[in-house]
């Protein structure tokens, strides 16, 4: 059951931003991985939150810990932030959604 804070066209119309190009099963499994995040956490129903954490994890997996090294972290940020501002810059490019210094996937140190 999702958060009855918003009307369900809300939620699919944010679940259609996150997700440009997934199959329904892609979807399916952002609902199911939403729903897992939101029982961990106690709530009482899904909310967007939990949608969007969901959504980082299936397209770039589960969050590593982060870097202790305070210069790794801002060199990694400043790599990120470039791919944001060639991105912006790009003609054909697609709207960034989410840009992060939190590692995921192997040997990846954030994602843009």
């Amino acid at each position: 059951m999702v958060d009855e804070q918003y009307d369900k066209e809300i939620y699919a119309k944010k679940l259609a931003l996150l997700t440009p190009g997934f199959s329904g099963a892609d979807i399916e499994n952002i609902c199911n991985e939403g729903a897992i995040m939101a029982a961990r956490e106690n709530h009482e129903s899904v909310n967007i939150r939990d949608f969007e954490l969901a959504t980082e994890r299936v397209i770039a997996g589960i969050e590593k810990s982060m870097p202790k090294n305070e210069v790794q972290r801002k060199t990694v940020a400043y790599h990120e932030s470039g791919h944001a501002v060639a991105g912006w810059y790009s003609k054909n490019a697609a709207p960034l959604l989410k840009l992060t210094i939190i590692p995921r996937a192997k040997g990846s140190l954030g994602f843009a």
